[in-house]
């Protein structure tokens, strides 16, 4: 596992505050690898899901940062969605939150 995914994972955790994701969903990061979401939280660890997220490593630092609308980036073709969206954009509203739900 790369360097770069062991800290996503981290953030998306921090971000998730222990409460896991209601649905599963599956994030590809281009060249780098992917992490999957659910209840259990986000883990390397392939597994069944609802959607799948995909853009370049760029594209998720900047939605997970709230550089970037995940809206903008899915307009622009930077990020591709394959699924149930609705997930898609409770994920993103999730990662790009600038604290954690318990602060």
């Amino acid at each position: 596992m790369s360097i770069l995914i062991k800290t996503i994972l981290a953030e998306i955790n921090k971000k998730l505050n222990g409460s896991g994701f209601e649905s599963a969903i599956k994030i590809e990061i281009y060249n780098e690898g992917s992490i999957f979401i659910n209840e259990d939280g986000a883990r390397t660890i392939n597994a069944k899901v609802d959607c799948i997220m995909s853009s370049d490593v760029e594209t998720f630092e900047g939605i997970q940062s709230g550089r970037i609308k995940a809206t903008n980036a899915f307009m622009t073709g930077k990020l591709k969605i394959d699924g149930n969206m609705s997930i898609a954009i409770k994920l993103a509203n999730t990662l790009s939150s600038k604290k954690s739900a318990k602060t």
